[in-house]
């Protein structure tokens, strides 16, 4: 194990055993990733899938002293990230919707995805109203510019729900669910990879250094003879 584990272990933990403020970060980080944070919001999935595995199994991982065992419950879990992405997605979509004719958001279309880029995406929902939500939903960076083009260009609210909400009910509690029953399995493979990581990581730091210093030594030009 890293020297860090030893402190972060512990921190995340006593989380394991607090679900009202588990789910109230889980809430605010899938409203802020469909709003465009550079977070991808399977991050927030599987760190929640971790800590629902860590409180289930208080014999292997117990709580900081102090701190009552009350773990997270999965289907309680699930249901929340469901919710929490479903209300974050309909209310970009509703601003779409609501502000779609509005000058400076045309304006910030542009400047965000490029005029070729907005034409496709015109094009794509023109050509698959129903599946363009769903797709959006499973390419990361575009969810909060797609979904507020949804509303933009017409798709209407019952058609939006049912395609976003098929393709959350697909990957979320998926996700949630294989990392809460997996989780050991997951960490474990982590604990052996990072060795190898860190490994990689200084090797390849050292060559990135060798090859710098070559270019300083023999890379210079030698003065052209008169």
């Amino acid at each position: 194990m890293f020297p860090f584990d030893a402190e972060i272990m512990p921190f995340v933990i006593q989380y394991a055993h607090s679900p009202v403020l588990v789910y109230s970060i889980v809430s605010a980080m899938m409203f802020l990733s469909s709003f465009g944070l550079p977070i991808p919001e399977e991050v927030t999935i599987v760190a929640l899938g971790l800590i629902v595995h860590m409180g289930r199994h208080p014999d292997q991982y117990p709580p900081p002293e102090g701190v009552s065992i009350s773990p997270l419950n999965i289907y309680t879990a699930m249901a929340v990230c469901f919710f929490a992405i479903m209300i974050s997605d309909f209310i970009v979509y509703s601003l779409g919707k609501k502000f779609g004719t509005s000058p400076w958001l045309h304006k910030f279309f542009r400047k965000y995805l490029g005029e070729n880029s907005l034409e496709k995406s015109r094009t794509m929902i023109h050509k698959h109203r129903f599946l363009v939500p769903a797709i959006f939903r499973f390419t990361p960076g575009v969810r909060f510019p797609g979904h507020l083009s949804c509303g933009m260009m017409g798709i209407s609210p019952w058609t939006f729900l049912a395609a976003d909400g098929l393709a959350a009910l697909i990957s979320v509690p998926t996700q949630v669910y294989l990392f809460a029953h997996y989780g050991e399995v997951i960490l474990s493979t982590i604990k052996q990879v990072k060795h190898y990581a860190l490994i990689i990581a200084l090797v390849a730091a050292g060559l990135y250094i060798a090859v710098k210093v070559k270019k300083r030594i023999f890379g210079k030009k030698e003065p052209s003879a008169t």
